[in-house]
């Protein structure tokens, strides 16, 4: 019943599964309703909302960004792996990196990609590629050489401010690559009131794109070098 449900709500946004890819998602929500009884993973416990507020509010990005088969994606305070991880399994062999503080959290994440990556081998046709955890601040990250100018793209899906954010988001990024922040609510003036900080530190807004998905309310800021 979830799988079904779960495939009609993303092919009405023009988004196909693969049986894999079904699976996968499936191993996702039941992994997230048995550890979200003891973590407190997410306030959302609704299987149609965790459908449309979880899994297809991160697919969404998707619609307007192009993200490509051998990118490299940092997903930061991704919490129970959101944006990152339903992104991975749309395309996974993107080369993904999750960050995020809580150890309780990283533990579920490394335990689901586990579960994850044995549907993967399963399929001949899955060219999944492993996901790296980082247990750690993202301001410590963006200190480390080997995350600086690493990324095709930065990921946020949190509540911190654009502002809040630009100093560990922006060192993150390849000279051409593009962060992307899920908002939504206030963009106009979070913007204003971080654009003197992000001009400082060299980075632009590319765009700023409301998402057609109506129940979303997702507006996605575009942030360049």
């Amino acid at each position: 019943e979830f799988c079904h449900r779960l495939k009609q709500t993303l092919l009405k946004h023009g988004l196909t599964l693969t049986p894999t890819q079904a699976d996968q998602f499936v191993t996702y929500w039941i992994g997230l309703k048995r550890w979200n009884s003891q973590l407190n993973l997410t306030a959302i416990r609704d299987d149609q909302e965790i459908i449309v507020k979880h899994f297809l509010d991160s697919l969404s990005a998707l619609q307007y960004f192009s993200i490509k088969s051998g990118d490299s994606v940092i997903d930061i305070g991704t919490g129970a792996g959101f944006p990152g991880i339903p992104i991975k399994i749309y395309i996974p062999d993107i080369q993904l990196v999750l960050v995020e503080s809580s150890l309780k959290k990283v533990s579920f994440l490394r335990f689901l990609l586990a579960q994850l990556g044995k549907h993967a081998q399963s399929d001949a046709s899955v060219s999944w590629t492993p996901v790296r955890t980082i247990a750690q601040r993202a301001e410590e990250c963006a200190k480390q050489s080997q995350h600086i100018d690493a990324y095709n793209w930065v990921l946020t899906r949190y509540v911190a401010s654009l502002e809040g954010s630009i100093i560990y988001c922006l060192p993150l990024l390849k000279q051409d690559g593009t962060w992307i922040a899920y908002k939504s609510c206030n963009v106009p003036s979070e913007i204003q009131t971080a654009l003197p900080k992000l001009q400082s530190l060299g980075g632009r807004i590319q765009s700023t794109i409301n998402s057609h998905i109506t129940e979303l309310n997702r507006i996605y800021v575009a942030i360049r070098n």
